[in-house]
């Protein structure tokens, strides 16, 4: 009897140890280490304590837009502060924004397609926070609730600011305080998903690893994603093959370009030798275009289309060619159509930004079908739902994935491959058979008791 109890008391011990090993990892858990998504109020209002402390810039995004316009539905604005109100009986977390100005030459709000209430909403900032070295990058998740306007200090309420209709501002505030306000847009905010290391990208030295024989075509007309139809296309189709398309009189192509970095949120950086759009004769590139592209970024996404070509690796085009088996060129081979976001100087060579054309250019090669040629996956603007760069994805996914597995120590390397080696010996053995012990038992098991059950 007194081993039992020696027994079940250090049964005991492990378990309280265990425990506590646990709680103490817990403790030793950094905040803000990893990627976490936060929906709850009182977990999201200390995350956003530093709007009040602090002028907080964000990019806000509408994601219908993106597939109505080639520079419009993007913007920037300022946080200024936030509050928690009931939506059906669940507190919400609302957002006051500063009129969100447009980016890349676009308009944020083009009078053709106006905010809507309820409106998703895709917000991106940085602030500091408590429990953090350093500022962290969200991700919000919302929706557009009203436009409004906002004094700081309401004169009612010492210390809370005052929200409401810009013609009931001008009636109830007095003059000095009414002037002291601005045009704001209120936002409903869901969830905030909190990335510490920012947001997602690739580096040269990866993009080099796995990506060749980059060259960027600047293609006078502004290119298919450029040219809208009455009916809602960007394009129908080209007839002729992409090659060919290419060889027409007045493309530039740019041979001398280094990717620089891959961002999830779809933008592509490279260097490139010389002005971007000297040599490229078209009737409404001006000279001040050329020289100063920044400011004229709308006219030149509707002027020029921009069009990335480069190789890639075997193990990453096994990867990605599954996903859009009639992408544009062979096999290696990804095009990927751009908007041009922003050019800046760097020692002898130029920095570009662009942002993906948020669809896949691919070709339909039948000589016997009508819809034969180039053309968008899917092909109408007006599409339900928000689209995205399905190869550019999964591109992403495919360094990423090939880089950590190249990145480890040859012994986990080992392993891997004798994992691997040893499922397909596992699965070549199955293969014959249709069902193995185990399932087929448990089967004849259910016909036994059904059996027995109808008798």
């Amino acid at each position: 009897m007194g081993k039992v109890k020696k027994k079940v008391v250090k049964e005991e011990g492990k378990t309280q140890a265990k425990a506590a090993n646990e709680e103490a990892k817990k403790v030793k858990k950094k905040p803000f280490s990893g990627v976490e998504v936060y929906s709850k109020p009182g977990l999201m209002e200390p995350l956003f304590a530093g709007f009040r402390e602090m002028e907080v810039a964000s990019d806000i995004v509408r994601p219908r837009m993106l597939t109505e316009s080639v520079e419009n539905g993007r913007g920037r604005g300022i946080i200024r502060n936030f509050t928690f109100r009931k939506f059906k009986d669940q507190p919400k977390a609302v957002f006051f924004m500063s009129w969100p100005t447009g980016v890349a030459g676009g308009s944020f709000e083009p009078t053709e397609h106006l905010l809507k209430p309820g409106e998703p909403i895709t917000l991106s900032y940085s602030v500091e926070v408590d429990g953090a070295d350093k500022p962290i990058y969200f991700v919000g998740k919302a929706y557009f609730l009203r436009k409004s306007y906002y004094v700081a200090d309401n004169p009612a309420n010492s210390g809370k600011p005052w929200t409401g209709p810009r013609e009931e501002a001008k009636e109830k505030l007095p003059k000095d305080v009414f002037v002291r306000g601005e045009d704001i847009i209120e936002i409903r905010v869901d969830s905030v998903t909190s990335m510490p290391n920012g947001r997602g990208r690739l580096p040269r030295d990866i993009l080099e690893r796995y990506l060749s024989k980059a060259k960027l075509y600047v293609i006078p007309g502004g290119g298919g994603w450029a040219q809208r139809s009455t009916q809602g296309h960007f394009f129908n189709n080209i007839r002729e093959p992409l090659d060919k398309y290419l060889e027409k009189d007045g493309v530039k192509l740019i041979e001398k370009v280094t990717l620089d970095e891959f961002s999830n949120m779809g933008n592509v950086t490279m260097m490139v030798e010389g002005m971007l759009l000297s040599g490229v004769e078209h009737d409404k590139i001006r000279e001040v275009m050329v020289k100063k592209p920044n400011d004229y970024l709308r006219e030149i996404n509707t002027t020029v289309g921009f069009l990335l070509h480069f190789q890639m690796t075997d193990e990453v085009k096994d990867m990605v060619i599954r996903t859009l088996p009639d992408k544009v060129g062979k096999e290696n081979d990804v095009f990927l159509p751009l908007m041009l976001e922003y050019v800046a100087d760097s020692v002898e060579q130029y920095r570009v930004t662009f942002r993906i054309f948020p669809r896949d250019l691919v070709e339909n090669r039948s000589r016997n079908s009508t819809d034969r040629g180039l053309h968008f996956k899917p092909p109408n603007t007006l599409h339900p739902g928000s689209e995205n760069q399905v190869i550019f994805s999964k591109l992403l996914i495919a360094l990423s994935k090939h880089f950590r597995e190249d990145e480890k120590p040859d012994e986990e390397k080992l392993k891997s491959e004798k994992l691997q080696a040893s499922v397909q010996a596992r699965i070549s053995e199955q293969s014959h058979k249709f069902t193995d012990k185990k399932i087929k038992s448990a089967f004849q098991n259910r016909v036994e008791a059904k059996k027995r059950e109808d008798d």
